[in-house]
């Protein structure tokens, strides 16, 4: 497998679209019950942990563009190939591949839960799957600008539901807040930990570059992308906090959701309704992307064929979706993509980038 790549400039998009991939990648499901899970670890202190995330996923992203900057046109299959040999960079690919389809039937699973919770209790799961693997793979047959532009005509479409919770911020009780700085160092590290699964998604930097056309100016709207994750993330977690006491937010699953109940207009009694609707704007592009991504990787790793692979992908995840209905096996399934994507996308680049280092050294001290 080739470690270097290049792609036509029709297949190819501008360097200010990683903003929008990498905010559409990281914000979805789990954006949807994050105050709940932060509140538990760091109580009233949770919106610090957010913060020390943010710095964390910026350090991350100046790490995967080192790395990506190693190599002449290189994506993370063809990197690892190249460092620790075909078989085992194939492997290490497989790993990325099934880590991948885990976190996309999570997004997929957790958002239809939520639409029989919120607003279908009747509705099958199997109509909801099916509606939303046809979209995905009507997106990803269109090629990679087709995906790109899913990412920026969603983001459009949902990012003015931010300017709604001005409702919610109204009731807000400051006294929420105080004490301030009474949790440890540990319980706080242990929320932002637990903001993992909210933020994975930036992964995706890893695939597309090779696609990108400037490559000297994709920092800035790389690290504005995460800038503005952690901005919504921080958002969210303030109001909810200020708006819901601390024992409320640990009973609510999906305390965000939660905050548009209160919002009314003259026409439209219950928003809470036609949030959920819109949320499937918020995932359509995550499922869009981390699909692309698999296909990607397999037609990498292997020189599989695009239909066949996204056929056969639709397939797993349908009967994935169908065969794990109880909300005990989605709260299983979600933890263990978290813990999983914290090694696979916060711990492994910084080893990748090391062995890199290394590499250049030994390379350096051995030249003639």
């Amino acid at each position: 497998m080739k470690t270097n790549v290049r792609f036509a400039p029709d297949q190819s998009v501008q360097a200010f679209y990683l903003f929008f991939i990498i905010h559409t990648s990281q914000i979805g499901a789990g954006l949807m019950g994050i105050p709940r899970i932060l509140v538990l670890e760091s109580g009233v202190d949770a919106w610090i942990a957010v913060l020390i995330a943010g710095v964390y996923l910026h350090f991350i992203a100046f790490i995967m563009l080192q790395i990506l900057k190693s190599y002449d046109n290189a994506d993370i299959l063809g990197i690892q190939c190249d460092l620790f040999g075909t078989w085992i960079g194939k492997a290490l690919g497989m790993v990325y591949v099934i880590y991948i389809f885990q976190l996309l039937l999570t997004v997929l699973k957790n958002y239809i839960e939520v639409v029989q919770v919120f607003v279908f209790p009747e509705m099958p799961i199997w109509l909801m799957a099916f509606f939303l693997l046809t979209l995905m793979i009507y997106s990803i047959l269109g090629g990679f600008r087709v995906v790109v532009g899913t990412s920026v005509v969603f983001f459009f479409l949902t990012i003015w539901l931010v300017f709604t919770i001005y409702k919610p911020v109204t009731h807000m009780d400051w006294e929420h807040f105080t004490p301030i700085m009474q949790t440890s160092a540990g319980d706080l590290l242990r929320g932002a930990q637990q903001v993992t699964f909210t933020v994975l998604g930036m992964e995706i930097l890893l695939f597309v570059y090779p696609y990108i056309q400037d490559k000297k100016r994709v920092a800035v709207p790389t690290h504005a992308g995460v800038f503005f994750t952690t901005f919504l993330l921080l958002l969210v977690m303030v109001v909810s906090i200020g708006y819901f006491s601390p024992d409320q937010l640990t009973q609510l699953v999906w305390a965000t959701l939660s905050l548009f109940k209160i919002i009314s207009f003259s026409i439209l009694e219950r928003f809470d309704f036609i949030a959920v609707a819109l949320w499937m704007m918020v995932i359509i592009p995550n499922i869009v992307l981390f699909g692309w991504m698999i296909v990607h990787s397999m037609q990498r790793l292997f020189n599989f064929s695009k239909k066949p692979t996204l056929y056969i992908l639709a397939c797993c995840l349908f009967i994935s979706s169908v065969t794990a209905e109880k909300r005990v096996t989605v709260n299983e399934l979600t933890t263990l993509t978290g813990k999983i994507g914290f090694w696979i996308v916060f711990v492994y680049p910084v080893f990748i980038y090391l062995i890199i280092l290394l590499k250049k050294r030994i390379k350096k001290r051995n030249a003639p």
